[in-house]
Formats: structure tokens, C-alpha cells, sequence
């Protein structure tokens, strides 16, 4: 998805497995508490993790999916329903946090080796489509069946706790990247500017270009990523609301740099359902920035972002 580019710059770092994927973080310059702030970030994730995640029990999620409509719920997933709310609104259910069901029989496809029935998608779909309610503290899922699955956003509001808390901290500087979000903080200390570059989405080595001082947080969907394979043929993991199937548009992958995580996350899935021309004319409406990238690596600019093409 994306990579730091010619970090030269003194920094200390920790790699930690956990929202099932890698998260990696920079911290620049002498910070003599790195190990606690380490330390507190990892128990940071895991608290988010544990209200978000959908394969933990007793998690908000688990427990919304379970019993339809759900109250107590923790901070976290308070925060993230409303983002999540705004943008399925907003992009006319192009963002759809209820696709937990649909997904799962993407899954199962891939296990089987056997494409999802056709009834069986129509069904998941039309309950997904019902979307959720959340009013007063209350969740409540619409559909008959439908599923929540917030792993489409869960990570870039992780990366928004984080760099809060390391904000709070006061550090110089700080680069943490995680699954297919990235966000920076502050500077590095060597004078240089963060760079980032942009994978190329069908050359696994290579790159489309590169991003410079992106400030905020930088979250990259793409068809390259993840994906099962049945009799044969690839289908990817980025599913459309309409169909059911996976998006088929002029982009290969999205980009989108926005002061918020969570948006940018949301936003790039978004993005790769409407392709670039809906995509880019949506931008402003939420103050995001974005690279647009087709599969032959030709890439599209919206908003104001310094990104030099190879």
C-alpha cells in the first residue's frame, strides 16, 4: 500500500501484531520514555480492538451482531458509529458498515472453492442495504441478518487514539503505520520532510509516486490487498453495496488524506465503489485529499497534495 521513503532521521521503533495486522511505530528524536509510550499505545490498541473487534466475544460489535440492537457501548465504538453513520450517508451507502454478512460468504467462497449463491447474496444485500440505526446511546441493526463489520474503519480510528495520546505526550515526531493506514506527527528532526510512497497495484516492487509532509492520516484501499480465489479466478476483497461482487471501476486503488483516520479509512473504500470521477467530486465534502490510481498506475490528484508521479 505505502511505504516511508529515505528515512535517514534517528528514530526508535516497535512492530506489534494486533486489530489482526501489523502495526509499526517511529518515534524521532531522544525520547528516553519510549518503552512506556510503546508500552501504553499497544494497551491502547488492544482496548480498541476489544470494543471493535468483530471475532471477539464479548466485544460491542459481537454483541450488537448478536442481539440486534445494543446499548452501553464503549467510547470507541461510540466515535466510530458516528463517522461511520456520516460517511454512509454521505456517499449514499457507497461506505456500508453492515456488510458483515456479505463478506462472510466471500469467505466461505474462498474456503469451498464455490462462488456465493445468488439468493443467499441477494438476501445478505438487501439486509445490509437496511442499514443501522444509532440514537441515544442505542445501536440497532435494520436488517434481518445483516452484520456490523467496522474493520473497514477500526484502523484509521485506531491511528487517530494514537497519535491523540502521543499529541498529549508532546513528542517531536512520530510516523506510525498500520495494515493500510499511515499518519504522521510533527517532524522527524533532520530538516527533511515525511515522504511517503504509493505502491504500484500491479507491480508488487513498485511505486506510482511519492507523497511528501502528508499531514494527517493517509489510509490506501486497493483490489491487491486482499482477496480469495475461486475456481481459478481472483475476486478481491473490496465488496460493492449494489452487487454484491467485488467493485469494478477505473480504480485499482484510493488513496485519501484526511485530518481524521477514521475518515480517510472509510473514505478510500468508498472511494474504490465509485471510482474516480464520483470519487473526486466528493472530496471536498469532506475536506479530503486524495491520489486516484487505475491499474495501468496512471494516478489522479483531488485537493491540495504534494504528489510527485514516477
Amino acid at each position: 500500500m505505502a511505504a516511508c521513503s529515505g528515512d535517514n532521521a534517528a528514530y526508535q521503533e516497535q512492530t506489534f501484531f494486533v486489530m489482526d495486522t501489523v502495526f509499526s511505530l517511529r518515534l524521532y528524536g531522544k525520547e528516553d520514555d519510549a518503552e512506556r509510550h510503546f508500552a501504553k499505545v499497544l494497551a491502547l490498541l488492544t482496548e480498541i480492538d476489544q470494543a471493535l473487534s468483530k471475532t471477539v466475544e464479548n466485544s460491542d460489535v459481537s454483541r450488537i451482531n448478536r442481539e440486534r440492537s445494543a446499548t452501553g457501548l464503549s467510547a470507541h465504538t461510540e466515535a466510530v458509529l458516528a463517522v461511520a453513520l456520516d460517511v454512509m450517508q454521505k456517499t449514499d451507502g457507497a461506505y456500508l458498515p453492515t456488510m458483515g454478512a456479505v463478506s462472510a460468504l466471500w469467505q466461505q467462497a474462498g474456503e469451498t472453492n464455490t462462488l456465493p449463491q445468488a439468493a443467499a447474496l441477494s438476501a445478505a444485500l438487501v439486509a445490509a442495504r437496511q442499514g443501522l440505526r444509532f440514537e441515544n446511546g442505542v445501536c440497532t441493526l435494520l436488517g434481518d441478518g445483516a452484520l456490523l463489520d467496522l474493520g473497514g474503519i477500526g484502523k484509521g480510528y485506531a491511528a487517530d487514539c494514537v497519535l491523540a495520546y502521543l499529541r498529549e505526550q508532546q513528542l517531536p515526531g512520530a510516523l506510525l503505520s498500520f495494515g493500510s493506514s499511515v499518519a504522521t506527527l510533527g517532524e522527524k528532526g533532520d530538516g527533511k520532510p515525511f515522504k511517503i510512497s504509493l505502491r504500484h497495484p500491479r507491480k508488487a516492487s513498485g511505486t506510482v509516486g511519492i507523497l511528501t509532509d502528508p499531514i494527517g492520516a493517509l489510509s490506501v484501499s486497493g483490489d491487491y490487498e486482499r482477496y480469495v480465489t475461486v475456481q481459478n479466478e481472483r475476486y478481491h476483497h473490496i465488496l460493492d453495496p449494489l452487487t454484491g461482487y467485488p467493485t469494478d471501476t477505473d480504480l485499482a486503488s484510493a488513496a485519501v488524506l484526511c485530518e481524521s483516520g477514521a475518515y480517510s479509512d472509510a473514505l478510500s473504500t468508498a472511494f474504490m465503489v465509485l471510482g474516480s470521477e464520483r470519487a473526486a467530486a466528493l472530496c471536498a465534502d469532506f475536506s479530503a485529499k486524495a491520489v486516484l490510481i487505475c491499474a495501468d498506475g496512471t494516478a489522479y490528484t483531488c485537493g491540495d497534495i504534494d504528489f510527485q508521479a514516477k
